[in-house]
């Protein structure tokens, strides 16, 4: 029965699945249209993901789903009803053609029974968490959400006890205090900004500064990836870029990526001190705990040093990277699933659904 499970992260940026087989399968969250007739019968297909995407971009209408925030962070009850009559839209069809995609690719010996836990951000809306429920169902006999840091502490287990999760994604930078148990309101947050906006704000400083250069948000990307850096030394950022001549020039934009990376940083450390502030567990004493740096943003060079600057808490608390920070929440959701009785699922079902949390929110991405 174990075999049948699936742990599921669909990310802003990239979807993620670990199974009870063993595989693991990752790709982008993003979902290919051709846009035309011709690029339709050019193609071949009715629609394309993966690596098929970066060969036809140019031909397609490329549908990221959960971008912005969109989804699975704040809907209403009467954007979700939108979202269920409009089954044929391109924002439902991407994202049920991810969720089918990624639980075909797992090969699971018994595809009519798999059980699956699926992630969603930490003050996800009662509406939100009930849409991803309900996609994750088209797939799965038994389906059920908890929130990405509980995910991503539980898959680490005893050793997380007492700690601090911090789950930086493209779309929120999600906050969790884990003591083995699922968190109530108080003991997690989500900040309404992430590396989508960073990328946003790269592009548009780099165009500020060097008018001539020609920046999209994928070249933006690729730079934050490669360059980014928070501290007293950053890397340097000496590259060549297209520009709107036609030709490409060297840009200095080392000034540009440290300070932009640094701006972000100092969000997540801010955040981190209001979510602390939060929490009303007698239990928790931060110089007795650890904080966990998790997701795609966790991997910006110099964070886990800065958070400990900027909080000071060099010596006294330890700020620190998980392993495999990519697959650790579908981990994480694997192991609950796993480990989760028959009973319990209907349980967590209920739990995760009926409390809505976007009261524990700030959305700087205004």
């Amino acid at each position: 029965m174990t075999e049948n499970c699936v742990g599921i992260d669909l990310g802003t940026l990239y979807t993620t699945a670990a199974a009870g087989n063993g595989a693991n399968y990752c790709l982008p969250s993003e979902v290919g249209f051709p846009r035309d007739i011709v690029a339709k019968h050019l193609i071949g297909q009715a629609h394309v993901l993966g690596s098929d995407i970066a060969t036809h971009r140019s031909s397609l209408d490329v549908i990221r789903p959960f971008e912005r925030n969109a989804l699975k962070y704040s809907i209403n009850e009467q954007e979700w009803r939108s979202f269920k009559e409009e089954s044929t839209s391109l924002a439902h069809r991407s994202a049920s053609l991810l969720v089918q995609k990624v639980i075909d690719s797992l090969d699971m010996p018994d595809p009519s029974s798999v059980r699956c836990i699926a992630g969603v951000p930490a003050a996800a809306s009662q509406h939100s968490q009930l849409l991803i429920l309900e996609l994750v169902e088209e797939f799965a006999e038994f389906a059920a959400v908890v929130s990405e840091p509980f995910a991503v502490a539980y898959g680490i287990g005893e050793e997380a006890n007492n700690s601090v999760v911090i789950d930086i994604g493209a779309g929120t930078v999600d906050y969790c205090y884990y003591y083995g148990a699922l968190p109530k309101q108080d003991d997690q947050s989500t900040l309404g900004f992430g590396g989508d906006h960073v990328d946003e704000d790269l592009r548009s400083h780099i165009q500020a500064t060097f008018p001539s250069a020609k920046v999209s948000l994928q070249l933006a990307r690729r730079l934050k990836e490669r360059f980014g850096s928070v501290g007293a030394s950053p890397r340097s950022a000496i590259v060549e870029i297209p520009t709107k001549a036609g030709d490409t020039r060297e840009f200095d934009l080392t000034d540009i990526i440290r300070d932009v990376c640094s701006s972000f940083a100092s969000k997540i450390t801010e955040s981190l001190l209001e979510h602390i502030s939060a929490i009303k567990s007698d239990d928790f004493v931060l110089t007795q705990s650890r904080i966990l740096l998790a997701g795609g943003g966790s991997q910006l060079s110099g964070l886990d040093e800065y958070i400990e600057e900027a909080l000071n808490l060099s010596g006294r608390c330890e700020v620190q990277r998980v392993n495999d920070c990519r697959f650790a929440g579908a981990i994480g959701a694997l192991k609950l699933a796993r480990e989760l009785p028959t009973e319990g699922w209907e349980i967590l079902r209920s739990q995760e659904t009926q409390t809505d949390k976007h009261s524990g929110t700030r959305s700087d991405a205004a």
